[in-house]
């Protein structure tokens, strides 16, 4: 690996970062503690990953849909008990 390339992987990396971090801060306040924050924070993990693999270029709001679409469901699911 080059240092041109270690150091765009390492921008890459932290960018994934603080898009997750945003990502999980925002859904974390929308959801007001109807989602646990950690489960949240997993959710939002699982959806950027997945959509690394299938589409790289996904828009941020896409992906933020989604892990908003799998909370509600979380929510759905735990009200319906």
């Amino acid at each position: 690996m080059t240092r041109t390339s270690a150091l765009r992987a390492s921008h890459v990396t932290s960018d994934s970062k603080q898009v997750w971090a945003e990502m999980t801060a925002t859904l974390s306040a929308e959801l007001e503690d109807r989602v646990p924050p950690g489960l949240v924070a997993e959710i939002v993990r699982a959806v950027l990953d997945e959509s690394r693999q299938t589409a790289p270029d996904h828009a941020v709001e896409f992906t933020m849909l989604e892990a908003r679409q799998r909370a509600e469901r979380f929510i759905r699911a735990r009200s319906s008990r």
